[in-house]
């Protein structure tokens, strides 16, 4: 355990208010504040950090704040302002480079006239394991096609050469290739679509809490994380695309997603589903760290985009397909370990129908045209992202009947995976919906915040609970002594990466790994201490990590079976009378994280009165046995 190690160590009697934490001549962690628009507490920079300036505004007011600029926020924010409201967007780095959206190369959707849709029905049902929302599904077999339509109006679906039409590949060499297509690429577009609608983007702020007014949201508080400066936004509503989280990054871009929607959402005592479903993303064993070794040109490429795919008559071989890459690999890596790999294997080739392609006849395929994106280092080790939510809108749980991100909290929207639990791909990230999901999610979201912004008078921010934020952010930087955030991010994802709590799971090791983090929540989280905008931000993400390890161990106890990215091997087999359900986590009114299940509708289910192994055509490890199942070594 380390503290913020200052330069020069500080003496056993050193305290804030009598001691510089740094240097001899740093003022005071509570000297008088000068600078902060809000006149709170002093935010003292680190002498060897170079001073950053304050932005110059600190006080924004709009009808709609959207929180998060990946595919969701894109989408509400359009949608919104070109509703007629006035829209401000919040995201803690630059929209189109941060979050995971600028790396999502695929798009899958759905095609009228050329995909099935009863078959596509039937294969998310069985693929998503019989939990999955079927009714958003076939929302989003509806408007998938739509928004992909419109990410090519907005210059996101420019077609370019890959990286090895163009020579890029033979000679590894990335950066060029950036340099030469960068005007092409779907990241630097993403500010000229939200500034031709008149949009206002904060950027580098960091959104900490709502603030509410008589039940109602009203605006929220956070700060400019390079100056350290405080920030309010007052708004009639407010869309929360704040995506997902995981404790730490291992081979996968989730460094800026860090579970602050969740955060927010939970104090307000909403409840979050599919917490106890993993993540699916692979990495390397011999570059476990490195996203950028092994997908080093997923980032640049031009986006593709692939049709659902599947038919009536080879059902069975899609969903075993799907399962065994999603299930059957990923648990057998843990249990069998992996075989030796040094970096000079590659992946094979991926050939998906171009979405830029598609201009005439959607029944004819071959309209779409086609799309080789260029090999890839192999990827053999699952658990790329420990504690991160798959990608199949978990989030919080606004009814099965919503279709609009509402949340129940008068003016608060959440839209995109990770933050809005509409649990449309079920238990598994099998037909996945990914981004253009998140964009239909968005759209809603946007439309609905629009429409309850007109109809509603703006409210005044209670000081009360701005200043409380305010405190809350600056609490850090007034301990002259504590721990590193960063100490507590890697302490959580060494439990959460644990033997018996990531991948393949059990009860003995999920209630240690619930009392380190309990003991870290109680004990560290309070002792954090920081001096600049980046170590400010980090507590706070840190905590927010520290809530959102909690909640998902709890999940993983509470599901007492095996089903879709949540294998447990002390349950290890599907238990359909008792658990198709989902899992709603929220806090009490004492602040403890608690379970509860959640029914779904029948028509979600499946044929019931099938045998087991006729509705699960891939089994766990063990669950043959359990069941007394008696089946044959095949694809399974």
């Amino acid at each position: 355990m380390v503290g913020c190690a200052p330069k020069e160590p500080l003496s056993d009697t050193a305290t804030a208010e009598s001691d510089a934490p740094y240097y001899d001549d740093a003022p005071s962690p509570n000297a008088e504040d000068t600078t902060s628009s809000l006149g709170e507490k002093a935010f003292v920079e680190k002498k060897y950090f170079p001073e950053q300036p304050a932005p110059e505004t600190t006080e924004y007011t709009c009808d709609v704040l959207v929180v998060g600029c990946g595919w969701a926020g894109l989408h509400a924010a359009v949608t919104a302002a070109d509703a007629g409201a006035s829209v401000v967007v919040v995201d803690k780095g630059r929209p189109g480079y941060s979050g995971l959206s600028p790396f999502s190369q695929g798009a899958t959707y759905h095609i009228e006239g050329y995909d099935d849709r009863e078959a596509s029905v039937t294969a998310m049902t069985m693929a998503g394991e019989y939990v999955a929302n079927l009714d958003w599904f076939n929302l989003w077999l509806d408007e998938s096609e739509s928004v992909v339509e419109q990410n090519k109006e907005f210059g996101f679906m420019e077609t370019y050469p890959s990286a090895t039409e163009s020579g890029y590949w033979d000679k590894w060499d990335p950066k060029g290739y950036r340099r030469e297509f960068e005007d092409k690429m779907r990241q630097p577009k993403w500010m000229g679509v939200l500034e031709d609608r008149g949009i206002t983007v904060v950027e580098h702020t960091m959104l900490v809490d709502l603030v509410t007014t008589d039940g109602k949201v009203t605006g929220g508080v956070g700060f400019h994380t390079k100056s350290a400066t405080p920030i309010t936004f007052s708004a009639k509503a407010v869309c929360l695309c704040t995506g997902t989280g995981s404790m730490k990054s291992t081979g996968y871009p989730t460094s800026g997603d860090t579970f602050d929607g969740e955060y927010m959402c939970t104090n307000l005592g909403l409840t979050f589903v599919g917490k106890e479903f993993d993540d699916f993303h692979q990495t390397a064993s011999y570059a476990p760290g490195s996203y950028y070794y092994d997908n080093t040109w997923e980032y640049s490429e031009n986006m593709n985009g692939a049709s659902v795919g599947a038919t009536m008559e080879g059902m069975n071989e899609y969903v075993v397909k799907k399962l065994n890459s999603k299930i059957k690999y990923r648990n057998m890596s843990v249990l069998q370990g992996l075989s030796p790999v040094d970096g000079s294997q590659w992946q094979s080739t991926f050939t998906a129908a171009s979405v830029t392609g598609h201009d005439g006849d959607s029944s004819d395929p071959g309209d779409r045209g086609s799309f080789t994106r260029s090999k890839e280092r192999v990827r053999d080790i699952f658990g790329a992202a420990p504690g991160m939510n798959s990608q199949m809108s978990c989030g919080v749980f606004c009814g099965w009947d919503d279709t609009d991100g509402f949340t129940g909290v008068p003016g608060l929207y959440v839209a995109g995976n990770g933050i809005y639990g509409c649990m449309v791909n079920g238990a598994v990230f099998a037909v996945q919906t990914n981004h253009p999901g998140c964009c239909v999610m968005g759209n809603h979201a946007g439309a609905a915040a629009a429409d309850y912004a007109a109809s509603t008078e703006m409210e005044s921010l209670d000081q009360a609970q701005v200043d409380a934020i305010v405190e809350e952010i600056f609490a850090p930087s007034t301990r002259a002594k504590g721990v590193d955030p960063n100490w507590v991010i890697e302490r959580l994802r060494d439990i959460l990466v644990a033997p018996g709590v990531h991948v393949v799971k059990n009860e003995k090791a999920l209630q240690a790994a619930l009392m380190q983090i309990e003991i870290l929540r109680d004990d560290f989280v309070p002792m954090m201490m920081g001096y600049t905008g980046h170590d400010l931000r980090l507590c706070l993400e840190a905590k927010h990590k520290c809530r959102s390890a909690e909640m998902k161990v709890k999940a993983n106890l509470f599901r007492t079976e095996s089903r879709g990215l949540h294998y447990r091997s002390d349950y290890a087999f599907r238990n359909d009378e008792e658990w198709l359900c989902h899992v709603g986590v929220s806090l009490d009114e004492n602040g403890e994280v608690v379970c509860r299940k959640i029914d779904i509708p029948d028509s979600w289910k499946g044929d019931t009165s099938k045998k087991h192994e006729e509705r699960y055509l891939v089994l766990f490890p063990g669950e043959a046995e359990a069941l007394g199942i008696e089946v044959e070594e095949s694809g399974r």
